[in-house]
C-alpha cells in the first residue's frame, strides 16, 4: 500500500514537471513572436494589408553654370481608381470621363480590371482635381504627380533635351544624366482586407519621394540667349534651312553655348516636328568646305613640309588623275605666301599640301586631331565622320580635295574642337556640356596635346590675318582681335556638288593675342546670299562681341575699325573709362551720366529707375561702348528680356 502511494506520488510529479517545462516552452516561443519578433511580424502583417500607390519623386533641376533654373518640376496630381472599391462603377467612369476628358468606355473598361489599383489620368489640372475630390467618390484618390516645366521656353532646348509622361529622360541631358536626374519613388499605403476594401481606422503611410539630383550645366544663360537669337535672325535673314552655332571655353573644352535652328519647346515637344529636335551640331555630318584648311595647314607644318617663309603659285587649276581642280577665283592668285594662301582661302595651295602628305600622313593627322572618331562629348547621337583611309582603291585626287575641305565628313563640333586647340596652345579637350553633378560631383577636364605650342602660335597669327586682312573681315570685333577662317562648301545633291546650295560657315577664336573662346557658325542653304564670309563670320561677331566682356576680358587699346569693301582693318586710339554705378537712379539721370563719359546707355524695361546694369560700377571699357541698363527685377540679368537686350 505504502509503495502504490509513492509511486502514484511520483508520478504526480513528473506529470505537474512536464507540464512546467510544457510551459516554459510555450513562454518562451510566445517571448520569440511576440517580444523578439513581434515588430518583424507585425510590420510583415501590415505590409500584406497595405495596398501602395507609387509616387514619382520630381526630377533634379538642370541649372545654368551661374545656378539659372532651366528645367524645373512642379507638382500636379494624377488620379487613380481601386475598381474593387467602386460600387456603381458605371456611373463613375460617365462621372470622371466627363471631368476628365476621357472616352467613357475607355474608362469604365480600366474601371473594371482586377487589380489592386490603375492609374485613371496622370498630370492632370487642379480645376480637375478639385472636382474629383469635390464628388468625394470611394474608390478613387488622387496623389501628387511632378511634371517638368522649362522657365525659359526653348532656350537651350536641343541640349536639355525632353522627358515623358512617365518622368523618364528622352532625349539629350535628359536621357543622357537620367540616372542621376530621376528622383526616388514614394508611394501612399492604405490599410485593405483581403477583398481590397479600405479597413475601418485603416493605417495609412505616406513614403516621401526623393528628388532628383540637380545637374550644373557649362552653357551660360545669357550667352545661350546671345547665340540662338544671333542664329536665328541670320537664318531667317538669309532664308536659310537651318543653322548652329557652338562656343567653346579653349582652357576647358566646357561648352558655353550650343545652338541650333529651327528650334522646338521641350514641354510641347509634341508640337514640333520630329527634326526640330536633332542637335545638328553634334549629331550630324558635313563637308566642312575651306574652314577644314586649317587642319590641312597644321598636318603641313607639324610634318614640316611647309613654313611661314614658302611661297605657292596658284595659276586658277591644276590636273590631278586626269580630274581637274579648279580655284574659287578665276585666273587664281598667282604668286603667294603660306599666310596669304590661308587669307585667300586658295584651293590650289591646299590641294597641293593635300597631295604632298599623302593618303597616311593625311589620315594621321586628321586622327590625330579628332575627325573620323567621336569627341566625346556627354550628349547622345553624336556621329563619327567620315574620313578615307589610304589604299589601292582611294583616287590620288582624293587628298588633293580633302586638302581644302571636300571628300571628308566632320561635325561641327569636331571642327571647333580643333580649333579650341589650336587657341590654347595644343591641347584637344574633350568638350562638355555639364559641369557638375549633385553638390559633390565636378566634371574634371580631360585633354590630350595633339599640337606643339610653336606650330598652335603660328596657326593663330595666320588666322587672325585671315580675319585682319583676308576672307574674314566680316568677323572683326571693335575692341578685341579676332582669328578665324571662312568657309562655303557645296552640298552634295544627287551625288555630285551643287553650284546653288552650300554651306556657309565661319570658325574663330578670340581674343587672338590670348583666346579664351573658339566658336563656330555654320548657316545651311542660305538663298539670299552664299559665301561664309557674308553669312557666318557677321554671326561670329556679334556673339564674341557680348560674351568677351561678359567674361572680363578687357578690350585691347587700339580698337579695330572693320572695313567691309575690303583693304586692311583701320585701328583707332580710344580712351578707357570707368564704369559708374547708376543703380537706384532714374533712367534720366543713369542716360546723362554715361553719356557724359562717352558710353553708350542701353535702357531695358518699362521701370521708373535703374535696378541693375551690366557691366557693373569699376570696370573699364572703352568710350562708345555699351552700358545695358535693366529698369525692373523681371529685365535683371538672369531674365529673358535683359538677355534679350544683350543681342
Amino acid at each position: 500500500m505504502r509503495i502504490a502511494y509513492l509511486t502514484g506520488k511520483k508520478r504526480i510529479w513528473y506529470m505537474l514537471i512536464g507540464f512546467l517545462f510544457g510551459c516554459l516552452i510555450l513562454w518562451a516561443r510566445l517571448f520569440y513572436v511576440q517580444i523578439i519578433r513581434g515588430e518583424e511580424i507585425y510590420n510583415s502583417a501590415l505590409t500584406q494589408r497595405l495596398r501602395p500607390i507609387p509616387v514619382d519623386g520630381a526630377r533634379g533641376d538642370i541649372l545654368d553654370r551661374n545656378g539659372v533654373l532651366l528645367a524645373g518640376s512642379e507638382n500636379l496630381a494624377s488620379v487613380y481608381v481601386i475598381p474593387v472599391e467602386i460600387k456603381d462603377k458605371p456611373k463613375v467612369a460617365e462621372l470622371l470621363s466627363r471631368i476628365l476628358n476621357l472616352d467613357k468606355e475607355q474608362t469604365l473598361e480600366r474601371i473594371q480590371k482586377r487589380a489592386a489599383a490603375v492609374w485613371l489620368k496622370k498630370r492632370i489640372t487642379q480645376k480637375e482635381a478639385m472636382e474629383i475630390r469635390n464628388l468625394a467618390i470611394q474608390g478613387v484618390g488622387i496623389v501628387e504627380s511632378p511634371k517638368r516645366v522649362y522657365p525659359f521656353g526653348s532656350l537651350a532646348a536641343h541640349i536639355i533635351g525632353i522627358s515623358g509622361i512617365d518622368n523618364q529622360g528622352l532625349e539629350g541631358m535628359e536621357l543622357v544624366y537620367d540616372h542621376w536626374l530621376t528622383g526616388g519613388k514614394g508611394s501612399y499605403m492604405v490599410e485593405r482586407d483581403a477583398s481590397g476594401r479600405e479597413v475601418p481606422e485603416a493605417v495609412k503611410v505616406y513614403e516621401i519621394p526623393k528628388k532628383g539630383d540637380a545637374l550644373t550645366l557649362s552653357i551660360d544663360i545669357s550667352f545661350q540667349s546671345i547665340t540662338e537669337k544671333a542664329l536665328a535672325k541670320r537664318v531667317i535673314e538669309t532664308g536659310a534651312k537651318s543653322g548652329l552655332a557652338i562656343f567653346l571655353d579653349v582652357l576647358t573644352g566646357e561648352v558655353l553655348s550650343m545652338a541650333s535652328y529651327p528650334t522646338f519647346e521641350p514641354e510641347n515637344y509634341q508640337d514640333y516636328p520630329a527634326i526640330n529636335r536633332r542637335n545638328i551640331a553634334v549629331t550630324d555630318l558635313y563637308e566642312p568646305g575651306s574652314t577644314f584648311k586649317v587642319m590641312t595647314a597644321a598636318a603641313a607644318l607639324e610634318e614640316g613640309i611647309t613654313s611661314l617663309d614658302r611661297r605657292f603659285f596658284d595659276p586658277g587649276f591644276m590636273v590631278v588623275s586626269g580630274w581637274r581642280i579648279r580655284c574659287w577665283r578665276s585666273g587664281g592668285h598667282g604668286s603667294q605666301t603660306f599666310t596669304e594662301t590661308l587669307e585667300n582661302s586658295c584651293n590650289i595651295a591646299y590641294a597641293t599640301l593635300g597631295l604632298e602628305l599623302g593618303g597616311d600622313k593625311f589620315n594621321y593627322y586628321a586622327r590625330k586631331y579628332g575627325f573620323g572618331q567621336k569627341t566625346g562629348i556627354d550628349f547622345p547621337g553624336e556621329a563619327t565622320g567620315l574620313i578615307y583611309k589610304p589604299g589601292p582603291k582611294v583616287p590620288l585626287v582624293t587628298w588633293a580635295n580633302m586638302g581644302f575641305g571636300q571628300s571628308i565628313s566632320i561635325t561641327p563640333l569636331q571642327l571647333v574642337s580643333f580649333v579650341a586647340a589650336i587657341a590654347n596652345g595644343g591641347i584637344l579637350y574633350v568638350p562638355h556640356l555639364v559641369k557638375q553633378i549633385g553638390d559633390d560631383k565636378p566634371i574634371e577636364p580631360k585633354g590630350t596635346r595633339i599640337l606643339d605650342e610653336k606650330t598652335a602660335k603660328t596657326l593663330r597669327e595666320m588666322l587672325l590675318s585671315v580675319v585682319e586682312n583676308g576672307s574674314g573681315r566680316t568677323a572683326q570685333v571693335a575692341g578685341y582681335r579676332i582669328g578665324g577662317k571662312t568657309g562655303t562648301a557645296q552640298m552634295v545633291i544627287a551625288g555630285r556638288y551643287s553650284h546653288t546650295s552650300v554651306i556657309a560657315s565661319f570658325v574663330g577664336l578670340a581674343p587672338a593675342e590670348s583666346p579664351a573662346i573658339a566658336g563656330i557658325i555654320a548657316i545651311h542653304e542660305p538663298t539670299t546670299m552664299q559665301y561664309g564670309g557674308q553669312v557666318s563670320a557677321p554671326v561670329f561677331a556679334a556673339i564674341a562681341s557680348a560674351i568677351l566682356p561678359a567674361l572680363g576680358i578687357k578690350p585691347i587699346p587700339e580698337t579695330i575699325q572693320p572695313n567691309p569693301w575690303g583693304g586692311p582693318a583701320k585701328r583707332i586710339p580710344q580712351s578707357e573709362v570707368v564704369v559708374p554705378n547708376v543703380i537706384g537712379k532714374s533712367v534720366y539721370e543713369a542716360q546723362k551720366e554715361l553719356k557724359t563719359l562717352s558710353l553708350i546707355p542701353e535702357t531695358v524695361g518699362d521701370g521708373p529707375t535703374i535696378t541693375d546694369q551690366v557691366p557693373q560700377e569699376k570696370q573699364l571699357l572703352k568710350e562708345g561702348s555699351k552700358v545695358y541698363l535693366f529698369t525692373d527685377f523681371e529685365t535683371c540679368i538672369d531674365g529673358l528680356t535683359a538677355v534679350d537686350a544683350l543681342i
